[in-house]
């Protein structure tokens, strides 16, 4: 009999792959910035600044720059955005930013966590809402977890964030499964490496699922171990649609779908 394909460990980035949870970044990131800056915020604006904070999103890869970002559209026009779309500009003007108002990114990202713990101590129904798993995606990880798949889930959001997140969910996925943000910050390819050393798993059974190109792309160019692991671009989650999947497939990354992704591992191509 064939045996079936499937990953000897499977590690899922959360933001963006499992979860959507643009409102509530937009929400936070804006209790943040009043709180860090001193800023009266203008409410007339908001729709304006969400709507571009979401298509910039795909240039986060911290969710302190979140905070960033939307203190840097509020002194741009949206005729700028355009070129935070490149992330070595992204990251000038973020700096640049931050410089300028004697912050640090530990301040801002110390802050950001305050806002959720206040916001969630005050009404975590409503922070609960606020995020929007990606359909099927709950389900199918119970499935996986049902059936004995060694699943991981990798992020730069706070560990407690993300199990609060599952729960809600009813998704059963241990604790020491949930790798959240470390201070100091680990690159994902050591996490992976790490993990996979730990379950005797080469690297050629670990399958990684992320919406972040570059990170991928990172895990190319500086992990060259990681030549035989399966890497995987979510075109369904913050992604630069216009350029992200042609560059992902150039680099040969195989670009999956949503619908891929909660189909059985056979069909992820």
């Amino acid at each position: 009999m064939e045996q079936q394909l499937k990953p000897g460990l499977l590690a899922l980035d959360f933001d963006g792959v499992i979860c959507d949870g643009i409102d509530e970044m937009v929400e936070s990131s804006w209790r943040t910035l009043a709180e860090v800056t001193g800023l009266d915020l203008p409410a007339a604006r908001r729709p304006e600044l969400a709507s571009r904070f979401a298509a910039l999103r795909p240039a986060i890869e911290s969710g302190w720059e979140m905070v960033v970002l939307l203190g840097v559209l509020t002194e741009r026009s949206a005729s700028g955005d355009v070129e935070l779309r490149d992330g070595k500009r992204w990251a000038e003007v973020r700096d640049v930013y931050i410089k300028g108002r004697a912050l640090t990114s530990g301040v801002i990202a110390r802050t950001f966590d305050r806002v959720r713990d206040r916001w969630i101590a005050r009404d975590e129904r409503d922070w609960l809402e606020r995020h929007r798993f990606h359909p099927g995606v709950a389900l199918w990880l119970r499935r996986l977890l049902e059936n004995g798949q060694l699943v991981y889930v990798i992020s730069t959001k706070s560990k407690p964030f993300l199990e609060a997140l599952f729960a809600w969910q009813r998704v059963p996925l241990r604790s020491d499964r949930v790798i959240g943000r470390t201070e100091p910050k680990r690159e994902k390819w050591d996490v992976l490496r790490e993990l996979g050393a730990s379950h005797g798993v080469t690297l050629g059974n670990v399958w990684f699922v992320e919406d972040r190109l570059a990170t991928l792309l990172d895990l190319q160019r500086h992990a060259v171990d990681f030549a035989t692991a399966r890497l995987f671009l979510a075109e369904w989650g913050y992604v630069f649609r216009d350029r992200d999947p042609a560059a992902a497939r150039a680099a040969g990354i195989p670009v999956l779908t949503l619908a891929q992704m909660t189909s059985p591992f056979d069909h992820w191509g």
